[in-house]
């Protein structure tokens, strides 16, 4: 009969008995503590966990110029109409797509929202809002603010929805940089009638 491991049983099991320890000389020098473990946790970074009001403050962009607007359609959008101001579109390095928002009825009210997405998760959070009249931005401070939500593509007045599958996403992942997204916006801008 042959043998694999060595001549007869005694050098099988020397053979088995070289490889366990060699096993646990090398599982040792990997060995990590919970405490190292923990260490290393935290220096990990969230992208998407909740910001500070000092954080969310310091993103705020410059409030919008009416010069700086560029319209967009949205269908199903009734009696409003919509507009990204081109210098807040930004992309973080959480790849987070940013942009100011201006809602406006055909009476002339408007709304002003300071806004996140992802492309990732198709998912938007809204950080700030402009009320009328107001000098600054109304930091969005609310439980339903600090989370993500997904955006709704089958309900009238989808723009974010909109924004993310026209303009500002390619599937799950950013469609380029700010100006990029900038340049698509202006070249398919309705005119104005």
């Amino acid at each position: 009969m042959t043998s694999f491991t060595g001549p007869g049983r005694l050098g099988g099991l020397r053979a088995a008995g070289l490889l366990l320890a060699a096993a646990s000389l090398v599982l040792a020098g990997c060995k990590t503590t919970g405490k190292q473990m923990a260490e290393e946790e935290s220096t990990w970074l969230n992208p998407f966990a909740p910001k500070t009001f000092e954080e969310a403050k310091a993103m705020l962009p410059p409030l919008p110029q009416d010069t700086d607007l560029i319209p967009f359609s949205v269908s199903g959008t009734g009696n409003l109409s919509f507009a990204v101001d081109s210098k807040s579109v930004s992309v973080g390095k959480d790849n987070v797509v940013r942009y100011t928002v201006v809602t406006t009825s055909r009476s002339g009210a408007r709304n002003v929202t300071f806004e996140g997405m992802r492309c990732d998760a198709f998912e938007r959070k809204l950080y700030a809002t402009l009320p009328a009249g107001a000098k600054e931005w109304i930091p969005n401070l609310s439980e339903y603010g600090e989370n993500w939500h997904r955006m709704e593509t089958r309900v009238s007045n989808a723009y974010a929805a909109t924004l993310a599958t026209d303009f500002f996403c390619e599937g799950r992942t950013v469609a380029g940089k700010p100006d990029d997204m900038v340049r698509e916006l202006k070249s398919r801008a309705p005119s104005n009638r």
